[in-house]
């Protein structure tokens, strides 16, 4: 997977949580908010069924895997374009449209 390979040689690459990342660690009891900054340490290919898989870093040094999906990354990441056409593209393959 190309975008796999391009984030590798980006590490760590900086990300927000997304809103569902976001309830989901509210619920756990984590002190965060949608402008807490995460750092993507590393990617892995889960293969069709999950894709993109991170693991990230979180301001209080805790690691959580996270898919690619659940992240927004910076605006002036050099990948944010490609990472999110391939963040679109993967929520299109899972709704089946």
């Amino acid at each position: 997977m190309k975008l796999l390979k391009e984030m590798e040689r980006y590490l760590p690459i900086p990300a927000y949580p997304s809103k569902e990342l976001l309830q989901l660690l509210r619920k756990q009891g984590k002190d965060i908010n949608r402008d807490t900054e995460l750092n993507i340490t590393q990617v892995f290919d889960s293969g069709d069924a999950g894709g993109i898989v991170c693991t990230v870093l979180e301001e209080n040094k805790e690691v959580l895997i996270v898919s690619l999906t659940h992240l927004r990354i910076k605006a002036a990441h050099t990948l944010n374009e490609k990472i999110m056409a391939y963040q679109r593209q993967r929520v299109k393959n899972i709704s089946g449209r």
